[in-house]
């Protein structure tokens, strides 16, 4: 083995560069977008794919930090790779920010800048944190995911990120429906099947969710449309 060798595998496929399925916020995306979009982490443009699936015509632009190498990239789409913090954001009517702010060091400066520039609208999708499954020993996937900085956001936590941010919430959903039974099921070989009986009865009629999905609209633009009525 040479010395600048890994002797442990560092780097990990968690499904993100190419969808094994459609994600529920990709429809919520065609829902709520406004007209021209701005998806920053864009990946590898699987949203826009989709979009362009389902009659999307409009104007796209997608911003990551490097071109995946293996992967091929619709040839109509406006690419930027550089630094979300440091690009200058072209003009759209609204703008995606799934899975990133998870990503960033300052979540609360990216979501600023996506309110500024957008023309209408943010769409955000973020994980969704939920301690009362890690207390019985039950991982999400954003505790391994070692690009993100946390474990995901609580729903208040989101709350406060959007306000401060100077957004107000217009549409809000959670997805991705995860029962705690589905953790008792690593311990079939490991753990008393009373001690396994007494879970499913704890948590049989509770659901977690793992992600959280936001339309956001600039609070500013609010308030004058609502002056405007006024007058």
């Amino acid at each position: 083995m040479k010395l600048d060798d890994q002797p442990v595998k560092t780097d990990f496929d968690f499904g993100w560069k190419a969808w094994r399925k459609k994600r529920p916020d990709a429809d919520l995306a065609l829902q709520h977008q406004r007209g021209s979009i701005l998806e920053v982490g864009c990946g590898t443009c699987e949203l826009y794919r989709f979009l362009r699936a389902q009659g999307w015509n409009g104007d796209y632009y997608g911003i990551d930090l490097q071109r995946y190498e293996g992967y091929e990239y619709p040839e109509d789409i406006k690419l930027i790779i550089g630094d979300a913090f440091d690009v200058e954001f072209p003009p759209a009517d609204t703008v995606v920010l799934y899975s990133i702010l998870e990503h960033v060091d300052d979540p609360r400066r990216l979501l600023n800048k996506a309110l500024e520039h957008c023309q209408h609208n943010v769409l955000i999708d973020v994980p969704k944190r939920n301690e009362e499954l890690w207390t019985y020993g039950i991982l999400e996937y954003h505790q391994l995911d070692k690009t993100h900085k946390h474990c995901g956001f609580s729903t208040e936590e989101l709350k406060a990120l959007i306000n401060a941010s100077g957004g107000t919430i217009t549409a809000y959903e959670e997805w991705g429906a995860v029962t705690a039974l589905a953790g008792t099921r690593l311990w079939n070989n490991l753990a008393p099947k009373a001690i396994i009986w007494l879970l499913a009865r704890i948590f049989s009629s509770k659901t977690f969710y793992g992600e959280m999905w936001c339309d956001v609209t600039p609070a500013i633009r609010i308030a004058d449309s609502a002056n405007s009525l006024e007058e």
